[in-house]
């Protein structure tokens, strides 16, 4: 049997030694997002996230409130959150991809 790319000099057990590292450095990876933040600026709408995703914050500047134009708002608050969202989750699959960089692709992990 052909083992994978990256499998590690010991095999399965030192596969599942870099496993077993891999988890423990996982557990702190939620209250390491939860600590990152991450600005988002929109011009007139700006949004601050957590790495997580959360969003902490929404500021939108009061001389661009038309209430002719509430699509116009909308939208750049749509684009904030979107952008915010998009950009933790890329932080998260760069810190998970640092965890576990030699591992063997996993799917669900």
């Amino acid at each position: 049997m052909k083992l994978p790319k990256n499998f590690g000099p010991q095999g399965f057990g030192g596969m599942m030694q870099q496993m077993q590292t891999a988890m423990a450095r996982a557990k702190g990876l939620e209250e390491e997002l939860a600590n990152e933040r991450i600005a988002i600026d929109k011009g007139p709408v700006k949004a601050l996230f957590n790495g997580t995703g959360e969003i902490m914050k929404i500021a939108i500047d009061p001389s661009i409130v038309d209430p002719d134009d509430v699509e116009a708002l909308e939208d750049l608050i749509v684009s904030a959150v979107r952008d915010g969202f998009n950009s933790a989750t890329e932080l998260r699959n760069a810190k998970v991809q640092g965890i576990m960089p030699n591992l063997p692709d996993i799917p669900g992990l």
